[in-house]
């Protein structure tokens, strides 16, 4: 069996990372769904974003 490599390590850990990352959201974004039915409110990772670009613009 060959051993692993660096690259091979930081792939597995990057998947790994990414799979918690995704984890994490869908939990955040299901309580906020379930405490916040209102539709206009922004959610998701890239909510506050719109909050800055509203808030540049004036």
């Amino acid at each position: 069996m060959q051993p692993r490599t660096n690259a091979g390590r930081r792939t597995r850990n990057t998947v790994v990372l990414a799979m918690i990352v995704a984890g994490l959201w869908a939990g955040v974004a299901l309580t906020r769904g379930a405490s916040h039915p209102d539709e206009s409110i922004p959610v998701g990772p890239v909510a506050h974003f719109s909050r800055a670009v509203e808030l540049i613009r004036g």
